[in-house]
């Protein structure tokens, strides 16, 4: 029987061996690589060059140096991160390997839109804007506490220059269907005032399959969903920074995004008697209207109060998110000689709304002392969100609401937050201690019911680090956070796909909490090992319950998950060759779940493991042809009651500078092996679920960007200061 107590022995053994290993075997190669980058150095003009490694290893974080990797030429934000070590992107969805899923920050900032916004607004940014990818698997206290499984933050450029700059870029991805692309983006700096803006636009479909089975006690469901997905997918930016005084910074910026989606559907469900013979076939067509938009406004004051580095920053935002939704469809049952079952034709349109406004203030003050650190800052928010669903049928051709399933939900959700930092250096030890609270009010409403509640909650948060020698490093991290549901997961009405299937919200779910420890070795930026501890406790998830007597299925959130994540990181870079540099990661993790429903196992647990290659190369000595190939391989193992099968990915891509690197030609090639795809079982009532579902993964895009004006300058996005809440508006 695995003994946790021997997992820790093994693993602490190996981080030992990995320092030593570090320090005996690798030392004099180093000083060729990392620790001798200054490649050029002009004494007359004073110009040093410094390059980045491809990743850092930081105390809080791992960042990925965009601007140093060969595969983000010719992709967009989304399709960077699933390139990116450790995260994984499966159906425009963002997680972190041995973690689940995780909230996405554009610069420190949690991002407010719902899970298909994001993803169209991470493909209208294009990788060219991005300096770095930042995942923060411990975020300090000064980082809202939402969020069980860390952070993923992308970090913008930004305008340091004088003069005007821009950038054209047009696309074309072949997956079944083709898509295209087409965006830009000016910035302008003169004196005190720095002008910005990017408009982008995106128009094609995709094809997923979606495909389980469904063992009940006397049939087996095998239900197969074919979709074509059309998306119009619109948006840009506009915004100003001036510089008031030589102290005093003021930015504005505001965002607006739409979204136009229209799907057409075929559900076959394809009933087997014991025996395994067809005893019937349900059938359901259906077509979905989806219309969406977002507008976002942040006005952003930032004061320095001394040359010592001392400065307030107060960020005010409006957000405000709309959606309407359609979906109509029809069924139909057959018999096995496959007549039509009188009676069993009927038509029903199923709809739903959302109106969501978010205001938040924020206030946060860096104060530099001469013998530590001191950090501190507020948030306010206000949260107002109306949603609303209806269910109509067709008689005579006229679509009659049926009111009993008809509804309105109103939830409003304040929170108030402080937080402090406090860093302090002694020799080799850096230490910060941080304390975060939040205290939360609540009010949910429907027709049948009202759930209000208030609860004040700590967040601490702890790092140590240790200097062995120059370049061997340990740290020491612990952090408590808290997952908040969607607000529509809160909403209690039902969403029907057929008269067999539907899925409601919950009001009286609950937020989770989590506790995360990290124990972590670096040698020179060139060798980390980390061991990550995780416990999470009443977890939500959505249970597709199943009825043996009459096979309805109800997909519902619930809390029912405690879960214990033991995880052993081992990353290794090699680039000792100019035209090569290859990134690997094995990570191995043990998880445990336990239920607290009597409808699902009671217990689960077992081994994953998860590796990845990324391989970049130069092809000519003035680094204008370059090439890429990346491979990740997540193998079989659990995630909380469910057992996953194993998946795997291959890219590769060509990159071709021309014009003194000004026009940029790429040639990407996603999910060769067409492998990318989620494949998983799960047991509830004691009946058996199987589940495989394919995105439409495999796909070439070329690609084409030319940048024009000012080369010196880079460009920017600044901060914008929304928080958690608007993560949630999926």
């Amino acid at each position: 029987m695995f003994k946790i107590a021997d997992f820790f022995l093994f693993a602490g053994m190996l981080l030992l061996a990995n320092g030593a290993l570090a320090q005996s075997k690798i030392v004099q190669k180093v000083d060729t690589t990392d620790s001798a980058k200054l490649k050029k150095i002009n004494l007359q003009g004073v110009e040093i060059n410094f390059k980045k490694a491809l990743i850092e290893k930081k105390v809080d974080r791992t960042v990925f140096n965009v601007e140093r990797s060969v595969a983000a030429i010719g992709t967009d934000a989304l399709e960077l991160m699933a390139k990116v070590p450790g995260i994984r992107v499966v159906n425009d969805r963002v997680s972190l390997v041995g973690k689940g899923s995780v909230n996405i920050m554009i610069n420190d900032k949690l991002s407010p839109l719902s899970e298909d916004d994001l993803a169209n607004y991470l493909r209208s940014i294009p990788s060219d804007r991005i300096a770095k990818i930042e995942v923060i698997t411990n975020p300090s206290a000064k980082y809202d506490a939402q969020g069980n499984n860390g952070l993923i933050n992308i970090v913008l450029k930004k305008i340091i220059e004088q003069g005007f700059k821009g950038s054209a870029n047009l696309g074309f991805t072949q997956a079944i269907y083709p898509t295209g692309s087409a965006g830009g983006n000016l910035s302008f700096k003169k004196d005190k005032i720095t002008l910005f803006s990017n408009f982008n636009i995106r128009k094609g479909s995709t094809v997923p399959f979606e495909q389980s089975n469904v063992f009940y006690p006397d049939q087996t469901w095998n239900v197969v969903n074919r979709d074509r997905n059309f998306r119009l997918v619109p948006g840009g930016q506009i915004g100003m920074d001036y510089q008031a005084s030589k102290n005093t910074l003021i930015g504005f910026s505001y965002n607006r995004g739409l979204t136009n989606f229209h799907s057409e559907e075929n559900i076959k469900t394809r009933v087997l008697n014991k025996v395994q013979s067809l005893d019937s076939v349900l059938n359901s067509d259906a077509h979905a209207r989806i219309r969406s938009n977002y507008n976002a406004a942040n006005l952003y004051l930032k004061g320095f109060i001394d040359s010592l580095g001392k400065q307030v920053t107060i960020n005010a935002d409006w957000f405000k998110y709309e959606d309407n939704n359609q979906r109509f469809f029809d069924n139909r049952s057959f018999d096995q000689n496959g007549g039509m079952i009188p009676g069993s034709f009927a038509q029903y349109l199923s709809s739903s709304a959302q109106n969501l406004n978010l205001y938040t203030l924020k206030a946060d003050a860096d104060l530099p002392y001469t013998y530590f650190n001191l950090s501190l800052g507020t948030k306010l928010s206000f949260i107002k969100n109306e949603s609303g669903v209806s269910f109509y049928k067709s008689r005579n051709d006229v679509y009659e609401p049926e009111q009993s399933q008809s509804n309105r939900f109103s939830y409003r959700e304040n929170t108030q937050a402080l937080y402090v930092n406090v860093n302090k250096t002694i020799k080799k030890w850096d230490f910060q201690l941080g304390l975060r609270s939040e205290y939360t009010q609540i009010k949910g409403t429907s027709a049948n019911s009202i759930n209000e509640n208030d609860y004040l909650k700590l967040f601490p948060t702890l790092f140590i680090v240790y200097r062995l020698k120059e370049k061997s490093e340990f740290s020491l991290s612990y952090g408590r956070r808290i997952n908040r549901p969607a607000y529509k997961k809160l909403n209690p009405f039902r969403w029907y796909n057929n008269q067999y299937f539907y899925s409601e919200g919950n009001p009286f779910l609950q937020p989770s909490y989590s506790n995360n420890v990290e124990l972590s070795h670096t040698y020179a930026g060139l060798l980390t090992s980390t061991l990550s501890f995780n416990n999470t406790s009443d977890g939500y998830n959505e249970v597709n319950f199943t009825d043996p007597d009459n096979n309805i299925q109800i997909l519902r959130p619930v809390n029912f998950v405690s879960s214990y994540k033991y995880q052993l990181s081992n990353s290794i870079t090699f680039n000792q060759l100019k035209w090569w540099e290859s990134l690997n990661q094995l990570d191995v993790f043990y998880i445990r779940s336990r239920s607290s429903i009597a409808q699902t196992i009671p217990l689960l647990d077992g081994f994953g493991a998860y590796f990845s290659t990324l391989n970049q190369f130069i092809f000519n000595k003035s680094r204008t042809m370059m090439g890429d190939v990346n491979f990740w391989c997540q193998f079989a193992g659990v995630n909380d009651l469910n057992q996953m099968k194993s998946q795997y990915s291959l890219d590769i891509g060509v990159k071709r500078l021309l014009l003194d690197k000004k026009l940029q030609l790429a040639l990407n090639i996603s999910d060769i092996l067409k492998s990318r795809k989620d494949r998983y079982n799960s047991l509830v009532n004691n009946i058996r679920q199987e589940y495989d579902h394919y995105y439409d993964s495999r796909y070439v895009r070329l690609s084409i960007r030319y940048n024009f004006g000012n080369d010196k300058m880079k460009p920017q996005d600044h901060k914008p200061g929304n928080e958690e809440e608007r993560k949630r508006s999926n």
